[in-house]
């Protein structure tokens, strides 16, 4: 176990990446933690293909509400980026959430945008610690070289119900668990296992890593373990615990 000063060397990431964040408990804190640190090496575009947090105040926002892409997003994007390292991508804000932009776009975000770094939020948890995804999730760019499971520990042990955790029906569909019993470390695995799977369209080379997030108590928290032992025989890139609660803390499990 070792501790990081930032997510850079938490989860090993390269001069450039493309990363789709998935799951649930504090993913969009994440989202924004990641980017504001990668901005201060390169040109940064957070964008979702589904749903996130608003941009705050302070980060330019482009709306684009096509599907596809075409000449206009590059200027558009590029006078944003003359403004700030930090941009926000989506085809609208409402409700004080980022709406969705088409994988197309984020893989043009990346590819062809001036982005160093595109962080995306593939799919939503509706502000719960943990969930399965449903038949059309996650939504994940092609270009994207990262895929980054969020787990909230607090999920762990929480009933396997609406009230604690999203999409309970799939997560009993893809355990084999019973609604309502107590969510363990192996329904947490093959979740992620499922993810994993899903991500095949993706390009080979992209890697798949963990966050569990809130480990509030530090990396020595019992359930940290269980969930490190659980994940044991799934091929990570990296496997990370943090708490964001004040100051940010990481230690790279393996």
């Amino acid at each position: 176990m070792i501790e990081c000063g930032s997510w850079r060397a938490a989860l090993d990431l390269a001069a450039s990446e493309h990363i789709a964040l998935v799951g649930g408990g504090g993913k969009t804190t994440t989202l924004w933690s990641l980017a504001r640190e990668l901005s201060q090496s390169g040109p940064t575009i957070v964008t979702t293909t589904t749903k996130a947090g608003a941009p705050p105040a302070d980060v330019p926002f482009v709306e684009w509400e096509r599907p596809l892409p075409d000449h206009s997003l590059h200027e558009v994007v590029a006078d944003a980026l003359a403004l700030s390292a930090l941009i926000a991508v989506g085809s609208g804000v409402r409700e004080n959430r980022l709406r969705a932009v088409s994988p197309e776009i984020a893989d043009e975000l990346f590819f062809r945008c001036g982005a160093r770094y595109v962080v995306n939020e593939a799919d939503g948890a509706r502000m719960k610690p943990f969930k399965a995804p449903a038949e059309h999730e996650p939504v994940v760019a092609s270009t994207s070289t990262m895929l980054l499971v969020v787990i909230g520990l607090d999920a762990l042990h929480a009933a396997i119900d609406d009230e604690h955790l999203h999409r309970p029906e799939q997560i009993v569909a893809l355990t084999g668990a019973r609604p309502g019993e107590k969510l363990t470390a192996a329904h947490v695995a093959a979740i992620v296992r499922e993810y994993e799977t899903r991500c095949a369209d993706v390009d080979e080379s992209a890697r798949f890593a963990v966050l569990l997030n809130k480990a509030d108590d530090g990396p020595h928290d019992r359930r940290v373990a269980e969930l490190r032992d659980a994940l044991a025989a799934v091929d990570l890139s990296a496997l990370v615990a943090a708490t964001q609660i004040g100051k940010t803390q990481r230690w790279r499990l393996r």
